[in-house]
């Protein structure tokens, strides 16, 4: 098969979307198809992938929508197959009305996470959920020592959703003498409360720093599958997230007193309550779940290959 990924309209910077999608091309690939992307401009920096093309080839068999932006260049596309691989609901690029006629075109649609489908089957949409996978052999933990303090991580973006707030808040309720707080993300951040910070990094950077934290807290709402939570767990990380159904992961692997602790999504009083109350029981068991049941990234892209030709 002829597989493209349509970023053309969105392009190629450095951040988790874009390196998803150069993830999932490498594993359909790697399973035997030729996949390209298209893209207008490559800015993806964190690690060597194969150069984009600039038009949607005429012999594409299938033509993936990576984002709303992307939708009409892949339904002009001469493929017999079309997919909208739905990875977030993107109110950053359109009102919930215009994304709700967008989930109804003629195009398959695949969420990668549980609550994204129930989104898109508010709107009358059909979806159907296969997850990215990972790349299970990249995150573990590395052995680096941890210090006597409790070392809590978390995301940074600049998207109000990440909620960046919340850790900021957290960090103020449960103070600095028992607890440290390290962050990662696109843009450099100088909070005077974090200890360790890294910036624009591939997975090398971010294997060290998962693995000399103790706790991941997952305060974002309003995404797909949320990847971080996956990598921090895999790398030994005991995640602390919300209960939001749109944050990818109660859904999906984030299950409270079996894989997590789960907070009331706000409530960040409670989040400090149970960091202070640790359940360091649950996180084989996250490692144990992700293996087993999301499973690595050519595993799931075979099965995505396999629903959009049945």
């Amino acid at each position: 098969m002829n597989i493209v990924f349509d970023m053309y309209n969105c392009g190629m910077g450095n951040n988790g979307g874009t390196r998803t999608v150069i993830k999932c091309a490498q594993a359909i690939e790697n399973i035997g198809h030729r996949c390209d992307i298209v893209a207008h401009v490559d800015k993806f920096t964190w690690f060597e992938h194969k150069k984009p093309l600039v038009t949607i080839p005429t012999n594409a068999d299938i033509v993936i929508a990576t984002g709303c932006t992307t939708v009409a260049t892949t339904l002009s596309s001469q493929a017999p197959y079309k997919v909208w691989y739905i990875r977030g609901h993107e109110t950053w690029n359109y009102d919930e009305s215009t994304l709700g006629h967008l989930y109804n075109q003629p195009l398959m649609n695949i969420t990668n996470s549980y609550g994204l489908k129930a989104k898109v089957e508010s709107f009358g949409a059909k979806a159907k959920v296969v997850h990215q996978g990972i790349d299970l052999d990249e995150w573990n933990d590395r052995g680096k020592s941890r210090n006597s303090k409790i070392r809590i991580g978390c995301l940074y973006q600049k998207k109000p959703t990440k909620r960046w707030i919340d850790f900021v808040k957290l960090s103020e309720i449960l103070g600095q003498e028992e607890y440290e707080y390290v962050g990662i993300g696109e843009t450099l951040r100088n909070d005077e409360f974090l200890c360790d910070y890294v910036c624009n990094s591939g997975s090398e950077a971010l294997r060290d720093l998962y693995s000399t934290c103790d706790i991941w807290f997952l305060p974002t709402v309003l995404e797909g599958m949320h990847n971080i939570g996956l990598e921090a767990a895999l790398c030994g990380c005991l995640l602390v997230g919300n209960d939001d159904p749109m944050n990818g992961m109660i859904y999906d692997y984030l299950f409270d007193g079996k894989t997590g602790m789960v907070y009331p999504s706000g409530d960040i009083e409670y989040a400090a309550k149970l960091i202070r109350s640790p359940n360091w029981g649950l996180v084989p068991n996250a490692i144990s779940f992700i293996r087993n049941n999301i499973g690595d990234r050519e595993t799931n892209m075979e099965k995505f290959v396999r629903l959009i030709t049945c």
